[in-house]
């Protein structure tokens, strides 16, 4: 009978894992090099009577973070690269073994290792928090979230090993990803016993939509939803290396749930300048990369309209992974809108301008949020193999140009031009469209910048709609004639539309090897 702990106790991936990382001419010589650094830290502060600080306990602190977050991570990176390069992941889908239990597997398998010998530090850590001031409220301070962050980082480790075109390429990451984890490790475990415990061993409490909570509990909630989402695009990888990282309704809940999280802890910042902007940047980075997750390339769109077509529907459902990002997107562009508007009006609380304060602002960043993610949709369908690569070098032109082209102006003097073509960039035209600009002595007038900054992203949207509804339709009427035995229109070709010669999706069976074959033999 099936037990809910199978996934562990009788995992494949798991068992495997645990053969080969657990071997003693393995185990015996990292242990014994573990449990020498331990004994000379608390040897060696005894010797200058200060093991009664703060600081040995931290050095273990340090090295269980080197070993079992960055250590271990390196260890599904190249586990997973491994596997993905010697075709065993292949294998392994068309298994019987669940795609969840793969992922799993490999998460908790490969740094079996790593969990050993951080298990190995933790009677010194219990002597060292017994004889300090730590004590066991600190201690838990300190180990609960390092098992939380190790789990974060290893499931981004696992995402970033999964979604890489070049199986080794995983390890190569975690160069970034361990300089990243220390700039945010300095502020989780080194400073975590005055964040969370004060000397007196009472546990710091901090506002969430006003109830006063505490701290802890609060982090543990928010590195588990993470560790959940995060765990999702792994999963649907496992199961297909072509599949979507989100469907649209996860990417819709992934934000969501982010923008609840992110509002929960900054309702206290009442009347703190600033809190709308940092929201609106951190959501809108976050909305378009999960808008291209959600978007289908040329290839999955037409089979979607094939599939559609047999079922007796116009075009796949707007809710599948087949179907065009268009729908997702306005969630998206919805969720950022509600949020933020919600920080503006209930948070940080209207400026002495009114109601144009923050919603000229919005307005352009939900409007950028909407012409990246219909952009994106319509250059994968116009182009099969270059429409990211397309789209991104227009971001370039888009984004980046102004800023360099109004930084040489301004150099030069034209003040007012240089902030009129960098408003152009919504990376500097969402800043300038609060009017920060207002007490600085230009001779035009604020609301100038603000409709530099407007009319892009109004007019990207536009055009990047029609755009996308003219080639979805071209698409549409191939893949129709095509169904119905009927030539396409000569002039699809001419705007990127595919036809048989040039997507073998659009091929009709009748006229496929069978027909070949026949024409050779002829």
């Amino acid at each position: 009978m099936a037990s809910r702990f199978d996934i562990v106790l009788d995992n494949p991936i798991l068992t495997k894992h645990a053969r080969s990382r657990l071997r003693r001419n393995r185990v015996i010589p990292w242990s014994i090099v573990v449990v020498t650094l331990c004994a000379i830290v608390c040897w060696s502060y005894y010797q200058i009577n200060q093991l009664s600080g703060t600081t040995p306990l931290t050095l273990i602190i340090m090295l269980q973070v080197v070993t079992l977050v960055f250590a271990g991570a390196g260890e599904i990176g190249s586990a997973v690269g491994g596997a993905r390069e010697s075709g065993i992941l292949d294998f392994h889908r068309v298994s019987p073994v669940p795609p969840h239990w793969l992922a799993v597997g490999f998460v908790l398998g490969a740094p079996l290792l790593q969990y050993w010998l951080t298990l190995l530090t933790v009677p010194f850590a219990v002597f060292l928090a017994a004889v300090g001031p730590a004590g066991w409220q600190g201690l838990l301070a300190f180990e609960f979230p390092l098992l939380l962050a190790a789990g974060l980082v290893h499931t981004l480790t696992l995402l970033g090993a999964m979604i890489s075109k070049k199986p080794k390429a995983g390890n190569r990451g975690l160069i970034g990803l361990v300089v990243f984890g220390l700039f945010l490790g300095q502020g989780l475990f080194f400073g975590v016993q005055y964040m969370l415990f004060d000397l007196s061993g009472r546990m710091a409490r901090i506002d969430f939509f006003g109830l006063s909570v505490p701290w802890m509990p609060l982090v543990v909630a928010y590195e588990l939803i993470l560790i959940g989402f995060l765990f999702v695009p792994s999963v649907r990888r496992m199961r297909s290396d072509r599949a979507h990282l989100y469907t649209k309704r996860q990417a819709m809940a992934f934000l969501t749930t982010l923008m609840f999280l992110v509002l929960g802890v900054t309702w206290g910042l009442q009347d703190v300048d600033g809190v709308v902007l940092v929201l609106l940047y951190v959501m809108m980075f976050i909305a378009m990369l999960l808008a291209a997750t959600l978007t289908p390339d040329r290839s999955e769109y037409i089979k979607g309209v094939r599939r559609a077509l047999r079922m007796g529907r116009r075009r796949p459902n707007p809710w599948s992974d087949s179907g065009v990002n268009r729908l997702g997107v306005v969630v998206l562009c919805g969720i950022v809108l509600i949020g933020t508007t919600i920080a503006w009006e209930v948070i940080e609380g209207r400026g002495e301008d009114g109601a144009a304060a923050y919603s000229q602002t919005i307005a352009i960043g939900v409007l950028t949020i909407a012409y990246v993610g219909l952009g994106l949709q319509a250059a994968q369908l116009f182009m099969r193999k270059y429409g990211q690569t397309v789209f991104i070098l227009f971001l370039f032109f888009a984004w980046l140009v102004p800023l360099v082209i109004g930084a040489g102006l301004g150099g030069a003097g034209y003040q007012n031009a240089a902030f009129t073509i960098i408003a152009v960039s919504p990376i500097a035209g969402v800043l300038l469209s609060t009017g920060i600009l207002r007490d600085a002595p230009l001779e035009m007038s604020i609301q100038t910048v603000r409709i530099a900054s407007l009319l892009p992203a109004v007019g990207f949207t536009f055009l990047f709609q029609f755009l996308l509804e003219m080639v979805q339709r071209r698409i549409d009427r191939a893949v129709r004639g095509t169904s119905a035995r009927r030539s396409p229109d000569p002039f699809d070709d001419v705007f990127g539309v595919p036809d048989k010669e040039h997507d073998p999706e659009l091929a009709d069976p009748i006229d496929g090897p069978m027909a070949s074959a026949s024409k050779g033999n002829a």
